[in-house]
């Protein structure tokens, strides 16, 4: 059994490392624009740009792990995996906010780059939890965990269905989120 090792330790740490990661990352990558081209700068760019990407849309990938074998709670692992979408969304909605009204931010959040990065999260997370579940299994012979949970699976197929709706239908996606918005609140 992998025992709780505090909660700092066990949540708090992994929560920096993930957020830091990001932060780090973005730091680096925007910083890099005030340097004279050149190879360096080119390389700063590309490898953060990068680390930064995944960092943002890939976090569950890191932090689920992370936190499961340091006996983090399942609200904890949530809250890690789920840190830096949520974090690039509010940036996100923060540099927009003094453009558009309270309503149209709601519907700015249900654009395909922003619901699709809370469902790849979800996909992510069911996906990281199933695999460090099935190692606890395997290595674990007095306690062993369920593998497969019913709220993991419902967040998997969730996951699933919103990736593809969000991101692989994400024109039609736009289409009804759009369409919903100029229906309801554009001619009021």
């Amino acid at each position: 059994m992998y025992y709780r090792k505090g909660f700092l330790q066990s949540f708090i740490v992994p929560l920096l490392v993930v957020v830091g990661l990001m932060v780090v990352s973005g730091l680096i990558y925007h910083g890099a624009s005030r340097l004279a081209p050149g190879s360096f700068r080119t390389f700063l760019v590309n490898v953060f740009g990068l680390v930064l990407f995944l960092s943002i849309w890939f976090s569950p990938i890191l932090g689920v792990p992370l936190s499961y074998f340091r006996g983090a709670l399942q609200i904890e692992r949530v809250i890690i995996a789920f840190a830096n979408p949520i974090l690039w969304i509010l940036k996100n909605e923060l540099m927009v906010c003094c453009q558009f009204s309270g309503v149209e931010l709601i519907y700015f959040v249900f654009l395909p780059w922003f619901f699709g990065i809370i469902c790849v999260t979800l996909l992510f997370f069911s996906v990281m939890e199933i695999i460090s579940r099935f190692i606890h299994r395997r290595i674990d012979n007095d306690d062993p965990p369920r593998v497969l949970p019913v709220g993991i699976i419902i967040t998997l197929l969730l996951g699933l269905a919103g990736t593809y709706i969000g991101l692989i239908r994400g024109q039609e996606w736009v289409y009804l989120v759009v369409h919903h918005y100029a229906t309801h609140f554009l001619n009021q």
